[in-house]
């Protein structure tokens, strides 16, 4: 039987209720067209801001849950429980449990859809609104077995000790990712053609990526340095 972990709770051990039908829809692509007149077709603007990265719109997640009751009463007493467990919160991991590796970052915006059936029997339709993309449970680098995807998964370090100078892969199993870099000390790293500064702490440069796949990572300076980061995944 299917279960989600949404707020932390799980639908069947926590909530009582049962997954009914899920659809998992993929987002479509943001696209900026303009026309001209006497032209076929249009401009297409859509990556000019991304450097040539198609970006994409939220996605839905529509789940209908199930559930019985002996009576009325206790049906709509389960009912507001279920009602504050999924809009009583913003945004929040929402988990498959047959999907254990990824989540999605999701919100229900809209009210459910619900219907009682026979004064005890509850039909509840609800449309998840979520990030395109499903992120890693783990940061990369911090994979366990339970939730290892031996399809895209890598096994792989994601810090270093840096001698004075460097040269590793990093893989990045996902689309393209921003990581966080964390150095001990102020270190330059050098990766698909662009070079970045870095100092101590915690350091995020938008111009600094992994593409999809092996990235060659030259690290010049001296300590430990920590590239944080989860998979991003249609």
């Amino acid at each position: 039987m299917t279960e989600i972990i949404f707020n932390n709770l799980n639908s069947y051990k926590d909530m009582d209720i049962v997954v009914e039908q899920i659809s998992i829809q993929p987002p479509s692509k943001k696209k900026i067209k303009e026309s001209v007149p006497f032209m076929n077709g249009t401009y297409d603007f859509s990556t000019v801001g991304s450097n040539g990265e198609i970006v994409y719109e939220e996605r839905t997640i529509k789940i209908r849950f199930n559930f019985v009751e002996s009576n009325r009463s206790i049906l709509y007493a389960k009912y507001t429980k279920v009602m504050e467990w999924l809009l009583g919160t913003g945004q929040q991991q929402l988990i498959f449990i047959d999907m254990p590796d990824c989540y999605f970052l999701a919100e229900v915006e809209k009210a459910p859809s619900f219907e009682e059936l026979y004064t005890r029997v509850g039909i509840l339709e609800v449309e998840f609104i979520a990030y395109p993309f499903r992120q890693g449970v783990n940061l990369v680098g911090q994979e366990y077995w339970d939730t290892f995807n031996f399809e895209f998964d890598y096994m792989q370090d994601s810090e270093f000790d840096i001698p004075g100078s460097l040269t590793t892969k990093i893989h990045n199993p996902g689309r393209i990712i921003v990581p966080i870099v964390n150095c001990s000390s102020s270190m330059t790293v050098s990766i698909n053609g662009y070079t970045a500064s870095f100092v101590s702490g915690n350091n995020k440069d938008w111009r600094f990526k992994l593409n999809q796949g092996e990235n060659n990572v030259t690290i010049n300076g001296t300590g430990h340095i920590k590239f944080i980061f989860r998979k991003e995944m249609l």
